[in-house]
């Protein structure tokens, strides 16, 4: 993200997953906050709107945000050590180290 925010004119919102799914509702409202448009409630129930979703993982769009992928990437670790070196991570919070 570095490089996009260094070389992209434009303003940038980095977040992290772990972030959004610890708090939905504080990270919905930190995105709005940036996009500069009011806050909605329904942010918070996306997954409940009846429109039509025309992707592969349409499934997904009808499920609420879950925890369960935290973390998820430590089982594959052992096996890209030069992502590890690429971009370090606190293992400890589970949250990439920004330089």
């Amino acid at each position: 993200m570095t490089h996009w925010q260094a070389v992209l004119p434009l303003p940038i919102l980095d977040g992290q997953y772990e972030d959004v799914v610890a708090d939905l509702e504080g990270q919905a409202k930190r995105l709005m906050r940036f996009l500069n448009v009011p806050w909605d409630e329904r942010c918070l129930n996306f997954h409940q709107h009846e429109r039509a979703v025309q992707t592969p993982s349409r499934w997904q769009v009808r499920q609420p945000i879950y925890t369960k992928s935290v973390g998820r990437w430590k089982a594959y670790a052992p096996y890209l050590p030069e992502l590890a070196e690429a971009f370090p991570c606190n293992v400890e919070q589970d949250t990439p180290v920004h330089p």
